[in-house]
């Protein structure tokens, strides 16, 4: 309680001169501000300056990126046209190199070759003419070669045929009939042959007589003497002998006559 009271004594005998004491304490307030403003300054400043330097980072920063970014931006158009610079010269140095190799290969191996070609065509030409025509002797030799055998061949045919035939009763009507024909003028004919075409001859007189025309008397004889496929007529002037031989023997000789 004493310190108390000595306060307060103490601020009423201080009290009794307030000039002085006003006077101290402002000039105190005055150095704590100048100081304080000081340091407020000074970290104004330094705040001024760290702002300033990020601001200059960041500027440069940027203009660090945007040049990069440009610089990029002209590599990639750089790469771009130098890549279409080489397509246009690759396209047109293949164009003019394709021009080039076709009039070089026209040059060195066309006019060069041409002869070669032709003479190898010509070659194969010839080879297919000789070919071609060696066949046709080939032909034509066997055809002259077998042209016996073929005659031979169709003749046997025929007379095995007839042959065959010649045991039919009608089997020499024609024979007869064109026999007749040649001596229709003829007064009196007698025909003899075996006995199994006898009946058809008789059957057929009147007819044959009609289609010449025969006039003459014809008389039909068996003989038994006279083989199969033969038979005689008799006339005035002669006889003829009709058979399948000797008509055999002249289609024989039609077919050897045959070129």
């Amino acid at each position: 309680m004493q310190s108390s009271y000595r306060v307060i004594k103490s601020s009423s005998v201080i009290s009794n001169k307030p000039k002085e004491i006003i006077t101290e304490f402002e000039e105190k307030q005055e150095i704590e501000r100048n100081i304080k403003q000081k340091e407020e300054s000074e970290t104004n400043a330094k705040n001024f300056i760290d702002s300033y330097e990020n601001l200059a980072k960041n500027m440069i920063e940027n203009a660090r990126r945007q040049s990069e970014e440009i610089l990029s931006v002209a590599y990639q158009e750089a790469e771009r046209l130098e890549k279409e610079a080489y397509e246009k010269a690759y396209n047109l140095g293949n164009e003019k190199g394709y021009n080039d190799g076709f009039n070089k290969a026209y040059e060195d191996g066309y006019k060069s070759n041409i002869d070669k070609a032709l003479a190898e065509a010509e070659l194969i030409k010839n080879n297919a003419d000789n070919i071609l025509r060696s066949c046709e002797e080939e032909k034509d030799r066997y055809l002259q070669e077998k042209e016996i055998e073929i005659r031979s061949l169709i003749f046997n045919c025929v007379e095995n045929m007839l042959r065959r035939e010649v045991k039919d009763k009608e089997a020499l009507n024609d024979l007869i009939f064109e026999t007749l024909s040649e001596v229709k003028n003829s007064k009196s004919i007698v025909i003899k042959s075996n006995k199994i075409y006898c009946e058809e001859f008789d059957r057929n007189i009147d007819q044959w007589k009609s289609q010449i025309p025969l006039k003459a008397d014809v008389f039909v004889i068996p003989d038994e003497s006279i083989e199969e496929g033969s038979a005689i007529i008799e006339r005035d002037s002669g006889k003829v002998v009709v058979s399948i031989d000797i008509a055999m023997e002249k289609l024989r000789e039609i077919f050897n006559s045959v070129e």
